[in-house]
Formats: C-alpha cells, structure tokens, sequence
C-alpha cells in the first residue's frame, strides 16, 4: 500500500480495519490502565538476563543493545503472555527498530503476536533526539539517517534553565523536519499494528532557535520551555495521528510530576493539543509530596499516564516490593482522574515472586481502589 493509498483509506474511515483494531484493547469503564514501560536493552524476560544495560539511557549517547538478535522476539514475546494472562493493557518499547535485532520484520512479527493477545504495543519515538522512529540503523526514519541526507537541519538544544547542549537533534519548529514526523507517523501505522506511539522530545530540551523562539512565542501561553517545544512539535503529527488511528493511544512525555510545572494547576498545554492526546507525567517524587494526593487537585480534565520510576536496574530497585506503594499511591491516581499508570515491565516475573507481586498489584489497585493489602496477598498465586 502507498501513502496515496492509505491515506485515502484514512479519509474513507477504514484505516487498518481488524489489523489494528486488536492493538487496542478496551478494559471496563472507570478502571485505570497498566502500561509497562521498557527498554529493550534492559529487559530480562529472554534467555540473557543478565546482558542488560545497568544505567538510564541518554539523548547524546547511543543506547546499545547487548543481547543476541533473537532475544528482542523471545522476551518481549514472553512479557506479552504476561500481560495477557494478568490483565496488563500494553507496553511501551523504546528501542522497538533496530538492524541489530531484526529490524522491520521482528517488529511487525512482535506487534502481530501482542495484538492477537490483546495487548497493546506502543513504541518509543523521539522527536527531536533519541533515534527518531527507527531507533538505531540504516533507514529514512531513522534519526542519523536523516540528519546526514539533510545536514542542514542539525541543530543545538539545551536542557531547560541553561543545562548542558545536547546535539544533534531537530528543531520542532522546522516544517520540514514536521511532515518527516508526520511521514513517520503514516509509515508507523501502515507497517505495524500498534496501539499508540509514546513520543518524547528528548531530556529536557528547548531549542534556543529564532524560529523555536518564534513559534513559543506564538502559542500565546506562558509554560515551562520544553513543554512549549513539546507543543509545537506535536499539534500536528498528533492531530494526524488521531485521523488515521482515532482510537489510538498517542502520549506526549513530560517527564515530570505536577509539582514540576510551572503555574500548576494551570496547564495550558493540555488545551494546545487535540483533547483526546495522552499526557505523561513522570509521579516517583509527586507521590512522596506529604499533601499526595489532595495537594495536586484542580488539574484540568484531560487524559493522563502516570510513569513511575519504580522496579528498574538503572534505578536499582529491582529486588524491592512494592506492593504496600501501589496500594498507597494507586487510590490517588484513581481520585486524580489518571487513566494510564504503569512502572518499568523491564524484569522478568518468571521464578521471580517479587516481580510477579509488583505487576500483579498495579493490576489489582487499577481496578480497584479500595483493595487492602491482606486481601491482595492472600489471592498471590
């Protein structure tokens, strides 16, 4: 199928019509959504747990995947008969295109076997760093490969309030590098049958520009500087992505907690984009506030996902049980109006009862708020 094609299929209303469809499952109303977030490079599901990345990836340095090529498939394929089994709505996979582990075909294989169980995949696209759609390899999506066709559109950020330059990324502002988004987009939803996509702009950054600075400028709100770059370079490509996929889960990453925004509960940005876009905010520190969760009322209605920095190698939490914080923390997503909530799904559950107990509560307290932890427990397979 060509663009021409597909986005006449797009305008028809039959974009993907069953091939999709399954990548989106729907739980019952009122209940939040697990979403497991994961590097590929730190995942122990496979046969190698222990090649694993120890430490947090960055936008400058390439993540490298350390495992044999076949890994990719075996481990995210067992996280997905996790997931199906215990309840758990999706996973996000950074890492989800590379040469080094089969590239275009292990991925669309991935996403054909998670949406014929019901579970949703939603890769991890950088926009203006972080690899572009493809993260890492030889292909026109793929950041690098961009770049050296088009040497021009290099540009210079900074992370907010004057941190260290990162370098190379893309200018939001630039048109050009948005209908490559867009493109990206098109190509990412013909070829895979994902439930979302979960973009970022990249560590903090705001791009110091003439036309960035211009186009900040012109939204006309006043917010923290990455997040207005984060508008600008979305509006478009999600506005897009809700023509060709209207039930798809798009998310816009902030990378921080309510308490991390300037003016809140005034969020102008939220209202800058389509509604039905998906906001992350990343609750590790916002959940240890001693006013959680009343503290952070009077946030305007709009779509949220909860990221919680829990249960990880890089942060070296992988032996902790964290079934008394979820049991604390998940009633006030649940008051909040959080409709996605999930911490990293990077550790395998497999002959490992802490992990299984981690997973399995988020599920649990999802559901039901009112859970108490003697009850949870006593129904630990």
């Amino acid at each position: 199928m060509n663009r021409r094609q597909f986005l006449s299929r797009a305008a028809a209303g039959s974009i993907l019509a069953g091939q999709l469809a399954a990548a989106a499952p729907q739980p019952g109303a009122g209940d939040m959504k697990v979403l497991l977030w994961c590097w590929d490079s730190r995942m122990t599901w496979d046969d190698e747990p222990d090649k694993i990345s120890t430490r947090m990836a960055a936008a400058e340095q390439r993540f490298a995947y350390p495992k044999r090529p076949e890994s990719f498939q075996l481990g995210f394929r067992r996280l997905v008969d996790y997931c199906a089994k215990n309840g758990i709505w999706g996973v996000i996979v950074w890492g989800f295109l590379r040469d080094s582990h089969g590239g275009v075909q292990a991925a669309v294989d991935l996403c054909k076997y998670a949406a014929d169980h019901g579970v949703a995949i939603l890769p991890g696209v950088g926009l203006c760093s972080y690899g572009g759609y493809y993260y890492e390899g030889e292909h026109p999506f793929n950041l690098d490969t961009y770049l050296a066709k088009h040497p021009d559109r290099v540009s210079t950020a900074k992370e907010e309030g004057g941190g260290r330059a990162v370098t190379p990324v893309l200018d939001p502002s630039l048109e050009a590098n948005q209908q490559w988004w867009r493109d990206g987009l098109e190509w990412m939803l013909e070829t895979f049958a994902i439930g979302g996509i979960d973009y970022e702009m990249g560590d903090f950054i705001v791009n110091p520009s003439d036309g960035a600075v211009a186009a900040r400028e012109g939204l006309g709100f006043d917010a923290d500087g990455n997040i207005q770059d984060v508008v600008v370079a979305t509006r478009d490509v999600l506005k897009h992505g809700l023509t060709l996929k209207p039930d798809g889960v798009f998310i816009n990453c902030t990378y921080r907690g309510y308490q991390q925004i300037t003016g809140f509960p005034n969020m102008p940005h939220v209202t800058a984009v389509p509604p039905e876009t998906v906001w992350e905010y990343t609750l590790a520190a916002m959940v240890r506030h001693p006013g959680f969760p009343d503290a952070f009322a009077g946030a305007p209605s709009h779509r949220r996902y909860g990221y919680l920095h829990w249960f990880n190698a890089s942060t070296k939490t992988v032996d902790k049980d964290y079934v008394a914080d979820i049991a604390r923390v998940f009633p006030g997503l649940h008051q909040l109006g959080f409709e996605f909530v999930g911490t990293y799904g990077e550790i395998s559950a497999n002959n490992n009862p802490v992990a299984d107990a981690n997973y399995r509560a988020q599920v649990a307290w999802a559901k039901n708020p009112s859970l108490n932890i003697e009850d949870f427990r006593s129904m630990r397979s």
